[in-house]
Order: structure tokens, then C-alpha cells, then sequence
């Protein structure tokens, strides 16, 4: 009988296929890694041009902004009623979020659940996903102005205004700033003492260009849409916000190493030795209030005039701090010493190809 010859793989040509198929999928991953990159930015892209159409809508209606805390002026005497909102808690009704909006407009609100403080998927970039499952993360901040006239972060400035805020240096301003007459006006913040008058700020006081003044931006540090915790913590820009700061204080910090203190994209607070993630807004600290994202190279921004983009952290601090105010005629903005020539008004205005 005629024997039959088996066709089989040599080992060799075993292991030359497997390393051909190994070396494709090590080429393929990185594409499949970016591609799901892309779907994610899109995605906060869209998020933010969703957030921003719907703060227009409201200006439209009310003529002016919300503010990065509100109060929400539930009837009634009780100071409890008198509940601290952010800016984002303003939209529910604008993102047809009615049972929430229904919710937070009929009682105070605290952080022992009953469905007041819900996930809400607008609220959150894909690239950076809630740690704990139905937590109410938020992932976009806004355009609270200048960190210096911040009372838990007071520096040096022009006219040295401490903590009263300045319209012209952003866009989102403490809406609780009223004294605290017996207690009705519910939880006393930093600024309750100090005499000052709230801000509201339209579109028709940006005169810097609403295509040039930043509205909302990603930050990663950001914790929660409301005050989800159990204490009562004084209100502060970095909670709801985004700020910016002296760019010869961001120069200094720099030189000297001190990464804590990078106020500015992606900033790097990540990488101070002494960093902790906060876990709740009672954690945060002002070096928190800087934009900063997952995405690689920068953060998406959604200006007041609707464009949405991805700034680089490259951008110069100067630039940044520009794109931040919203009339360089007045704001607090100055560069290298504290003289008139180095004052906003006289800086030559950012160009497209600078951010």
C-alpha cells in the first residue's frame, strides 16, 4: 500500500507566523487606542457645544449669565431655603432636565440622595469617567476670572481689590455675595462679610469679542455639578470654575520648580510630590481651579460666541489670561511689573494662531 504524506507546520513556521501576527496587532493597537481617543474628544466636543448653546439660550431669555454659585430663592423664611446652585444646576431646565430642575426648585437640596444629585451624562467627557459609579461628576468648569481676587487665594494686583471680584475679568461670578442678616440668606460664604455686590454679566458686556472670551473648559480635578457632602464648605471660583492668573506669577512658579503652583493648562499639580486627588469639592484648593483633560495636548474650550476647540497647553500664560477676560479695558491683567504700559488695556490682542 501506497503510504500517505502529512501536510503539516514546522515550529519555525509556527513561530514566524505568530510573530508576523504579533507585530500587526502592536501596529494596529495604537491606531484602535487613538481612534477611541478621537470618539471620546468628539463626544466632550459636543458635550460643551451642547452646554454652551444651552447658557445662550438662557442669556437670551434672561438676559444675563448664571453664576458659578447661585442662589436657587426658594420661598419661605428658613435660611436652609436659600439653596447654593452652580452654574450648572441653572441649565437643568435648558438640557430638558425637568424631574432634576423639578427637584432642586421645590427644596433644599443636601448630599443624602432621593435622586437630587443624579449622574448627568452632558456633564462628563468620556476621557474622564466618574471613579464611583452614580456619582454626579462634573468634568466642565467655568470662566470664574481671575484667582486673585479669590479670598482664599489673595495676591498682589492692581488697585489691590482683594476679594472683590471684577467683571471684566471673566465671564461667571459668586451670585450669593449679600450680607448675612440674621442668617436668611442661607450658608455664609467668604465674601458675605465684605460689602460687596454681586456681579451679573450679559453678553453685551463682553467687549473683547465673544469668539475671544472663553466660557466653559474640561478640568479634571472638578468633582461634583453641585455640593454633594455632607459639610458646609465657604464658595470659592475653583469649585464650579476655571481661573486664571498672573502670568509673571505662573513664570515664577515655574522657574522655581514648584509645580503646585502651575496655573495653567494642564498645569502639572498632578506631579507635585504632595499631590492628592480630590475626592470631594471640600478637598480642592485653588491650584485645582486650572483647565486640564485626558485628551492629549490640551483641553476642549467652548467660547461665549459658540466656537468649541481644543486649546493647546502650550498656549503662552499671557495669552491664556487674555482669552479669560472679557473687556481688556478693565480687568486686573498685567504683565512683568505692576505699571499702567503693562496693564490689559495696552497688551496687543491675542491672534488665532496664538492658542
Amino acid at each position: 500500500m501506497r503510504q500517505q504524506k502529512r501536510i503539516a507546520f514546522t515550529l519555525v513556521e509556527l513561530l514566524v507566523v505568530i510573530a508576523i501576527i504579533g507585530t500587526l496587532v502592536g501596529l494596529l493597537l495604537p491606531a484602535v487606542q487613538s481612534a477611541r481617543e478621537a470618539a471620546r474628544a468628539n463626544t466632550c466636543k459636543n458635550n460643551l457645544k451642547q452646554l454652551q448653546t444651552a447658557l445662550a439660550v438662557r442669556e437670551s431669555s434672561l438676559k444675563n449669565f448664571p453664576g458659578y454659585i447661585n442662589k436657587k430663592g426658594i420661598p419661605g423664611d428658613i435660611a436652609l431655603n436659600q439653596n447654593r446652585a452652580s452654574w450648572a444646576v441653572m441649565l437643568f431646565d435648558y438640557l430638558e432636565l425637568g424631574p432634576l430642575a423639578e427637584t432642586w426648585s421645590k427644596l433644599y437640596v443636601t448630599a443624602d440622595g432621593n435622586g437630587q444629585f443624579s449622574p448627568v451624562e452632558i456633564f462628563v467627557c468620556p476621557s474622564d469617567p466618574a471613579d464611583t459609579a452614580g456619582e454626579p461628576l462634573l468634568s466642565y468648569v467655568a470662566n470664574a476670572g481671575y484667582i486673585g481676587n479669590d479670598g482664599s487665594s489673595p495676591s498682589a494686583t492692581k488697585g489691590n481689590p482683594g476679594h472683590n471680584e471684577n467683571a471684566a475679568n471673566g465671564v461667571f461670578f459668586d451670585r450669593t455675595r449679600t450680607s448675612v442678616s440674621g442668617g436668611a440668606h442661607g450658608p455664609s460664604d467668604q465674601y458675605d462679610t465684605n460689602g460687596a455686590s454681586q456681579i451679573v454679566l450679559s453678553t453685551a458686556h463682553i467687549k473683547d469679542g465673544t469668539t475671544k472670551t472663553m466660557m466653559l473648559s474640561e478640568n479634571k480635578n472638578a468633582t461634583h455639578w453641585g455640593y454633594f457632602m455632607a459639610t458646609t464648605v465657604p464658595d470659592a471660583k475653583y469649585h464650579f470654575g476655571f481661573c486664571w492668573d498672573q502670568p509673571q506669577t505662573v513664570i515664577g512658579a515655574i522657574s522655581s520648580g514648584n509645580a503646585a503652583r502651575f496655573h495653567r493648562i494642564n498645569g502639572g499639580i498632578e506631579n507635585d510630590p504632595g499631590y492628592t486627588a480630590p475626592t470631594e469639592i471640600g478637598d480642592m484648593t485653588a491650584d485645582f481651579g486650572f483647565p486640564s483633560s485626558n485628551h492629549p495636548g490640551g483641553v476642549q474650550v467652548a467660547f461665549v460666541g459658540g466656537n468649541v476647540q481644543l486649546v493647546s497647553e502650550n498656549i503662552d500664560s499671557q495669552v491664556y489670561a487674555q482669552l479669560m477676560t472679557s473687556n481688556s479695558k478693565k480687568s486686573d491683567l498685567w504683565v512683568t511689573s505692576n505699571i499702567p504700559s503693562n496693564y490689559d488695556k495696552n497688551l496687543p490682542q491675542p491672534n488665532d494662531d496664538s492658542y
